[in-house]
């Protein structure tokens, strides 16, 4: 189908995406807002993909498909570059001004079937983007690290078709990754909206002292870590049954936090004390000595494992 991608923003979350078309036979174009900071995609991830074959995660075609399938471009090109592609990801600073203004450049130059796939995790794209081609427009919501992670949630804007939306699943599966599809935008798409609603009421638990952080992390570490691996909350009510399941609703949701208005209350606190998490040393818990890099370097080793043995022995 369609086997070369314009990746415009190599960020961390931008070359790492394309690092996963590039490793699936696509060429990749990455574009940044000059040439030089899109070729720092060539350097990080030439060390991700070094690191991850040592550990045998990754084999070594991945590393010369890098080399082989990519190239570079300042956002100068833009002109030149839209009109030759069908398939455009765009994954630039999660800003609205930004994306909008990225947009309302590169519209002019759209081909009429040029679908253009928008990596955000909570902007309402489908207002920020006034295409001439809405029904081409969509979000592809990768996770990090994208070439570990195998979740993309998939957003339909009111336009978008059905064609489209089908066409880019495809992709997605070509690539390896497993799309979870929502029929339209609303704030946090599936994962994020899910994670608030868990984390707004383990946050009030800690608030109120019902609870430690690390009660809350072990409690669900040791069931649902375990269980989710192969089976959602859905499938696990399933086997519960649902009269139970409403039997346990009843009692439990009046009791529930209900303050929306001022959002996560412990974060307010931590925010108010400076414990914002792992890069200030402290959040819930403390990181005496430890830099973000090192513990996003072990966070990802733990996620590697996990990933190698639900493939090995779920799947």
């Amino acid at each position: 189908m369609m086997k070369e991608v314009l990746m415009i923003g190599a960020g961390t979350m931008g070359s790492g995406i394309g690092m996963v078309f590039a490793a699936h036979d696509y060429h990749v174009t990455f574009v940044d807002r000059t040439e030089e900071i899109a070729r720092r995609a060539e350097e990080r991830n030439h060390k991700i993909i070094s690191d991850l074959i040592e550990t045998n995660y990754l084999s070594q075609d991945w590393l010369e498909k890098w080399h082989q399938n990519v190239s570079y471009a300042g956002e100068e090109s833009l002109e030149q570059l839209v009109p030759q592609f069908r398939l455009i990801v765009e994954g630039v600073f999660e800003n609205p001004e930004v994306k909008s203004a990225l947009y309302q450049k590169i519209d002019p130059y759209l081909a009429p079937d040029c679908i253009v796939c928008s990596n955000t995790s909570a902007l309402n794209i489908f207002e920020l983007a006034q295409l001439s081609h809405p029904e081409n427009l969509l979000i592809t919501h990768w996770f990090n690290p994208p070439f570990i992670m195998e979740l993309v949630e998939v957003v339909a804007g009111p336009d978008t078709s059905a064609d489209v939306i089908s066409k880019v699943k495809s992709v997605l599966k070509e690539l390896g990754k497993k799309p979870s599809v929502i029929n339209q935008y609303v704030p946090g798409f599936i994962v994020n909206r899910l994670g608030a609603a868990l984390m707004r009421e383990a946050s009030y638990m800690v608030h109120e002292g019902w609870t430690t952080p690390a009660d809350i992390d072990s409690a669900l570490a040791l069931t649902c870590g375990i269980r989710y691996s192969f089976e959602g909350p859905m499938a696990l009510y399933d086997v519960v049954g649902w009269d139970i399941i409403q039997a346990g609703a009843l009692a439990i949701y009046p009791t529930l936090c209900n303050d929306f208005e001022g959002g996560n209350g412990l974060a307010r606190y931590l925010m108010e004390e400076g414990h914002l998490g792992v890069a200030a040393g402290k959040g819930v818990f403390d990181y005496p000595d430890t830099s973000l890099g090192e513990y996003m370097s072990k966070r990802t080793e733990n996620i590697i494992k996990m990933q190698t043995f639900i493939n090995a022995d779920i799947n």
